[in-house]
């Protein structure tokens, strides 16, 4: 019975540091989840409409926060609560900035869980929001808590 007891102790330490599953409940994790960059990242948002959720209760209800669509041109417009925001979008390597007239913007990085994008704050590192694009079924769930 002792052996078996030490047997165990001296096993593959590599299956013992197993990763466990992503939560998709959760904020992206970096050391596990790479978030887009370069030409994934344009094409994420270039000539795109984003349906956009804060909380998980705005993704139950099947009604977005938001709205925000991308121009070639680099010009965005953000729709919430009937209020229209213009402004201005780019990508530099693995981050996307917004910037507008009327509201405050943000650099994120965005990482996808099946066609779910979630918008990472490139300063604090919080999850701001979960997106899919134009009219398409989630096939996740947002993880803002």
């Amino acid at each position: 019975m002792l052996l078996v007891l030490m047997v165990g102790l001296f096993a593959d330490p590599a299956y013992a540091q197993t990763v466990p599953p992503i939560d998709p409940y959760s904020t992206p994790d970096p050391t596990q989840e790479t978030p887009l960059d370069g030409d994934e990242l344009t094409a994420l948002f270039l000539d795109q409409t984003h349906r956009g959720y804060y909380q998980v209760d705005d993704w139950k209800d099947s009604a977005p926060a938001f709205t925000e669509r991308m121009n070639a041109d680099g010009t965005t417009v953000h729709l919430r609560d009937g209020i229209k925001a213009g402004g201005t979008w780019k990508t530099r390597q693995n981050v996307v900035c917004f910037t507008y007239d009327d509201l405050n913007g943000g650099c994120f990085n965005m990482y996808q869980r099946g066609n779910c994008y979630y918008a990472v704050s490139a300063f604090t590192s919080d999850l701001v929001a979960v997106t899919v694009i134009g009219d398409e079924a989630p096939d996740c769930e947002p993880s803002y808590a």
